[in-house]
């Protein structure tokens, strides 16, 4: 118990396809609740506020609970999971809830200390042997990403959403290797995972995937909701 005599906050996770009955259960009890600047969560007293799944149809800054409650449960979406760090990539394209393609690959880029190649030639050094092997690699990651990439566009169509697990500093060389992906860095259906990733691989790309289906619900202390 808090000083105040309320409880401790309290924190629920749920599944996309409860997304409408928490819409419904939060509405009744914040009418007037509206989204954040973030378009993540809308929030209604303090310490109240329910997190969308990423995977819902997105919010818009500002807009009521009450409207966004009218949108649901949306159409259902293709989407795209991308998750690249240095030497592995995990990628695939699911129609609604259906997985249609997946595809994992590694490569050598990293050093014995852990060290990946593109940030390493920034802080060393001429390259010898290794080095240049190691960056060959990683360009050719990139190449085989994108070319993927448009695989996908091509075979399936153009997704609409695409959500991505990229280190800030590789998603500029991602954005600049042969063939150019097929989005830009301001597309709007381009979407950031905010959670952290393990190495790429088909486990962690189907792990991601069932995060960005989960929403949560947080509610004040017991005695100030």
């Amino acid at each position: 118990m808090t000083g105040d005599g309320s409880g401790p906050a309290r924190a629920h996770r749920f599944a996309l396809a409860d997304l409408a009955e928490q819409v419904e259960a939060f509405l009744q009890r914040w009418p007037e609740a509206r989204a954040d600047r973030r378009s993540l969560a809308f929030a209604g007293a303090p310490g109240a506020r329910l997190r969308v799944p990423l995977l819902a149809p997105r919010a818009l800054a500002g807009e009521a609970l009450a409207d966004y409650k009218k949108r649901l449960p949306g159409q259902s979406e293709r989407s795209v999971v991308l998750l690249l760090q240095a030497g592995a990539m995990a990628v695939g394209y699911w129609d609604g809830d259906a997985l249609l393609h997946h595809k994992a690959i590694r490569r050598y880029v990293v050093r014995g200390h852990g060290k990946a190649q593109p940030l390493h030639r920034k802080t060393r050094g001429k390259s010898r042997y290794g080095a240049r092997l190691r960056l060959q690699n990683w360009q050719r990651l990139l190449g085989e990403t994108n070319a993927r990439l448009h695989d996908y566009w091509r075979d399936f169509g153009a997704p609409e959403r695409v959500f991505v697990a990229v280190p800030v500093r590789t998603l500029p060389e991602l954005l600049a290797a042969e063939p150019i992906p097929p989005f830009a860095r301001d597309d709007a259906r381009l979407q950031r995972v905010p959670m952290h990733v393990h190495r790429p691989d088909f486990a962690e790309l189907q792990r991601v995937r069932r995060w960005l289906g989960m929403g949560r619900l947080d509610l004040p202390p017991v005695g100030l909701g």
